[in-house]
């Protein structure tokens, strides 16, 4: 059934604080997003293909350790794993300035790896202790509208100065991040009461928690972790390798092209998001996956055409990104929602962790199917799977049986 049209309370001061965290973060994400490859390949000399497996290595370790941060956050609470992420975080994105090697770029990596294994569940879990069920979606719309425009701003600052011939000009800019890290864990000091767990609370949700099992035998959770995993491949997993690839081998678009497709894409949910969120409460939640997942296959179908019509292929890259903004922002506040809904308060910890391993797991999988199918000239394969795989989400999103909205 549709939930209430009406809008939640307003949010409160400590949720607000922890959105303001999330925002100086994605600045200095912002600075060196676009860079990483460019930095390793360019800057340092680490060839192509290396640079690749360390990247695609670094979700291997966030794979990897997720189980165990799930584990840490049901029983210390999300406030300690979260405060620790940062400082790692912080460390690990402040040493990529110092990167040389292939050897310490693996290195470096897995340390940023697993911070952001940690803090991504850990954040959401103590949102939702600072949330109701009504205001989660507003919650998280806000925190993705937030995050695109720290990424912008980031953008670009570091658009303003960044040069291939000074490389100290990209050491910088990883310093800069990793300092929005220790930024963020300032902010979040001042998160009082909430997301810790006393020593009597630590006893008790051991004595009764089932841990991993009674994660997996929550059928409605591991459908939808199955859906969210599927359509995360076909759709985010794709738009680094993907999409970029596609726009300029076979569209013949020029990378400078590329970077007004996403600033469009930025800037559209920096400014309609919330919007969105308020037009979502009207919507079953089943039927917004499966209105995300038909969006995305739209974007692709738009990236299809930029390569068939020469003449509009600029233009169409850019509704390929403001088609994919449309569903990202339907499927970003609706799908933590979900799983903070169905997760029960001592596994909170685990089923955010496990919500976080559906974005690696993709990540993963995506570039390499991507790279492989380009790289052998599949391009039109590549993006009638993409399509095909995303009609039957939309289809068995629509099957499944989720609770119905609290209402405000």
């Amino acid at each position: 059934m549709p939930g209430s049209a009406k809008t939640p309370e307003h949010l409160s001061f400590q949720a607000r604080v922890l959105l303001m965290g999330v925002l100086l973060s994605a600045i200095g994400n912002g600075l060196v997003l676009p860079y990483l490859f460019v930095y390793l390949h360019n800057v340092r000399g680490i060839s192509s293909a290396i640079t690749g497996v360390i990247v695609g290595f670094g979700a291997l370790v966030s794979l990897s350790v997720s189980p165990l941060i799930g584990n840490l956050i049901d029983h210390w609470g999300p406030k300690p794993v979260l405060l620790v992420s940062l400082v790692v975080s912080g460390i690990g994105y402040f040493e990529q300035s110092s990167v040389h090697t292939a050897s310490r770029g693996f290195l470096v990596m897995s340390i940023c790896a697993i911070g952001q294994s940690a803090m991504w569940p850990s954040q959401s879990a103590i949102a939702t202790e600072l949330t109701t069920d009504a205001q989660r979606e507003r919650y998280f719309g806000s925190q993705f509208a937030l995050l695109n425009l720290g990424i912008g701003i980031g953008g670009i600052i570091s658009s303003a100065f960044v040069s291939l011939t000074q490389p100290h000009t990209f050491e910088w800019l990883f310093r800069g991040d990793g300092i929005s890290y220790f930024v963020y864990l300032i902010v979040a000091l001042f998160l009082r009461d909430v997301g810790r767990r006393s020593k009597q609370e630590r006893k008790e949700n051991s004595e009764r928690s089932g841990g991993w099992s009674e994660v997996l035998q929550d059928r409605v959770f591991v459908k939808v972790w199955i859906v969210a995993t599927a359509t995360t491949l076909l759709g985010y997993a794709q738009l680094e390798v993907g999409f970029a690839s596609f726009a300029t081998l076979v569209a013949h678009v020029k990378p400078s092209n590329i970077a007004w497709a996403y600033a469009a894409n930025t800037i559209f949910i920096a400014l309609f998001q919330l919007w969105v969120v308020k037009k979502l409460q009207k919507f079953d939640r089943a039927k917004s996956i499966a209105l995300a997942a038909l969006l995305w296959l739209g974007a692709w179908v738009a990236l299809a055409l930029s390569g068939l019509i020469s003449g509009l292929a600029i233009l169409m890259i850019i509704i390929c990104q403001l088609i994919f903004a449309m569903g990202e922002m339907v499927w970003s506040p609706v799908m933590p929602s979900i799983v903070n809904q169905l997760a029960p308060i001592h596994l909170r910890g685990r089923y955010n962790s496990a919500s976080a391993n559906s974005w690696q797991i993709a990540a993963i999988i995506g570039p390499m199917v991507a790279g492989t199918l380009l790289g052998a000239g599949l391009e039109w394969v590549w993006i009638a799977g993409l399509v095909i795989g995303l009609a039957t989400v939309s289809f068995f999103a629509l099957r499944l049986k989720l609770p119905a909205r609290v209402e405000n």
